[in-house]
């Protein structure tokens, strides 16, 4: 148990707390940037972007805090479902928040969350379900190991999409693209090492903790997987490229399962 400061039939409880803490953190992190933002001090496209690349690594960070019962990741998961709802409620005009607006919009409009923010959300919320952190000390509960898929997406999503298009938009001269998307080889460079840094960033970081988390030997799959991805977004068309990711980490990570030796890993991670 990574931590819990009550017993152990309390343990929900401080999963509702560590919930709390998660939610209120994420939502600090847009209201600064959003007021950054306003403030005229970063380009538009540098603070939607700050928001983009930021926000999913600090919610993985977070499940350090949770106790890794089996209700844990159900817990966790309200995180993502309430910035859904939040998306959905701003996007339709029911609630007025222009600090989120600021924050993750590239013109300003409201509705702009229904696109790539709310799939953003709803991804964040799957990776939640199906890979929650699996820490060292919850692995005497049943015959686990610890699963690297969710860093692994989330690198490719937070970090390499984000750091792609702020490299697009600063070093990228000449543009491409599908369906009106404007793609860059700077871009591309951008998306790459951002994936890979990422991701290996965040299995460094769980590897404290995770002690099947081999940090040099998954080098080689999350190299693979960074370049596919990489590919995956230069041919993707615009605003659907935060499903486009993650879809191909996926299928990456179960041909790497079940063809290669490189994913020593179960394909879901399930706490009985």
């Amino acid at each position: 148990m990574v931590l819990n400061v009550f017993p152990e039939n309390l343990a929900w409880l401080w999963d509702i707390i560590a919930m709390i803490i998660a939610t209120v953190t994420l939502l600090l992190v847009v209201k600064i940037n959003g007021k950054i933002e306003k403030s005229g001090k970063l380009p538009s496209f540098i603070t939607r972007k700050i928001i983009h690349i930021v926000v999913a690594p600090i919610f993985l960070l977070t499940w350090f805090l949770y106790t890794c019962t089996t209700v844990s990741r159900y817990i966790a998961m309200i995180v993502p479902f309430l910035f859904i709802v939040q998306f959905i409620a701003i996007g339709t005009g029911f609630l007025k928040d222009d600090d989120s607006v600021r924050s993750m919009s590239r013109t300003g409009d409201p509705k702009e969350l229904l696109q790539g923010t709310l799939y953003y959300s709803i991804i964040i919320l799957l990776v939640t379900v199906v890979w929650f952190y699996v820490p060292a000390s919850a692995l005497n509960y049943a015959t686990l190991k610890g699963n690297p898929t969710a860093f692994v997406i989330i690198g490719c999503l937070a970090g390499g999409d984000g750091l792609a298009d702020i490299f697009g938009r600063i070093y990228g001269k000449k543009k491409f693209g599908i369906g009106g998307a404007k793609k860059s080889f700077a871009g591309a460079v951008g998306m790459f090492f951002g994936s890979f840094i990422f991701s290996i960033g965040l299995i460094a970081i769980f590897s404290i903790e995770v002690g099947n988390f081999e940090v040099v030997t998954l080098m080689l799959p999350v190299f693979i997987i960074s370049v596919v991805a990489t590919i995956v977004e230069f041919f993707s068309p615009p605003k659907i490229d935060n499903i486009t990711i993650p879809v191909a980490v996926i299928i990456v990570i179960v041909l790497l399962f079940y063809l290669t030796p490189l994913w020593p890993f179960d394909l879901i991670t399930i706490i009985a």
